[in-house]
């Protein structure tokens, strides 16, 4: 017993020494995760522009702490080479994002748009364009696009431009036309964006809206797949006017250009430093002169001598300078 006691002790000695033999040899698994992980953090600020902080760091930590270090690496090497436009891409990226938005957000500032709205209309009606264009960048699950659609209309409306119809519509005048864009880096939430229906439960979309325009969100009738729950639709009158499309704002080139509007809110403060610059110029580009740029509260103009400040009752708006564009 005592020999098998000592050959034992003798194998065990023999196995941790080859263990930190081995543990000697090559990095540590911790450390060689922090690495990965950090060179994962730098891709996703190069693809998205998204800002990776502690909090963003943590979370991917939780997710992909079950995977093995070398299966890690292979992922993230692999990811390191695909477009960024990849369905990869595309799903990481989705995780991360924040799609937080309601019908009518920030008063103020819409309120300041309704102030420029007829200025622009009779702008366009001087020109012969006969044609208002915003675009919401950013816009998540279609809220804002849809409230820039409503404040067109009714722009369009008090200018003699478009008539109120019997069902509470608002439809435009023959040759107007009035155009909105939403775009997101999500395809998750631009799929809910054109479906158009939203809950009224709890934390809704509605908490914002005034009253008098509840009239564009007709109820839904009940289904067996919604249940007891109540739904609003977009009037499809004011559907009508609005379209969405995938865009990443660090894409360079704007997805189209001549908008008398440019919306940019509650976005620009996830990007890194360099993003928001990025994004910015591309937001200009997609301005024709005379066009405003409307930023979130916190967000820093990139290029102040390139637009004239229009302010209002708490919010502020930009207008492109002739030649900036």
């Amino acid at each position: 017993m005592e020999e098998v006691l000592r050959d034992l002790q003798l194998a065990m000695a023999a196995h941790r020494t080859a263990l930190a033999r081995n543990r000697a040899s090559r990095p540590d698994t911790s450390e060689a995760r922090l690495r990965v992980m950090h060179r994962l953090a730098r891709d996703i600020e190069r693809v998205s522009g998204l800002e990776v902080t502690e909090l963003t760091q943590a979370k991917l930590a939780r997710v992909l702490a079950s995977v093995a270090i070398d299966e890690l690496e292979a992922w993230v090497s692999r990811l390191h080479l695909l477009r960024a436009d990849d369905t990869e891409w595309l799903s990481l990226i989705e995780s991360l994002t924040v799609h937080e938005t309601f019908f009518h957000r920030d008063r103020a500032q819409l309120d300041l748009l309704r102030q420029i709205l007829p200025e622009l209309v009779a702008a366009a009606a001087r020109s012969g364009r006969h044609r208002l264009r915003l675009w919401s960048a950013g816009c998540a699950t279609g809220e804002e696009a849809y409230t820039l659609a409503i404040l067109g209309l009714m722009a369009l409306r008090d200018a003699g431009f478009a008539e109120a119809a019997p069902n509470g519509a608002i439809v435009c005048r023959e040759p107007w036309q009035l155009d909105v864009l939403g775009t997101d880096i999500s395809r998750l939430v631009l799929s809910q964006a054109k479906a158009a229906v939203y809950s009224t439960e709890g934390l809704s979309a509605f908490r914002s809206l005034p009253r008098q325009l509840q009239r564009f969100f007709p109820i839904l009738p009940k289904s067996p797949q919604t249940g007891a729950v109540k739904l609003r639709g977009v009037l499809p009158a004011v559907r009508q006017h609005v379209r969405f499309r995938h865009f990443n704002l660090l894409a360079r080139t704007p997805p189209e250009t001549g908008f008398d509007v440019v919306l940019c809110r509650n976005v620009l403060l996830y990007l890194t430093m360099a993003a928001r610059g990025e994004a910015q110029a591309t937001l200009r580009q997609a301005l024709r002169p005379g066009g405003y740029l409307l930023l979130g509260p916190t967000d820093a103009l990139a290029d102040p001598s390139a637009f004239a400040v229009r302010w209002g009752a708490g919010a502020v708006a930009y207008q492109l300078k002739p030649g900036n564009g």
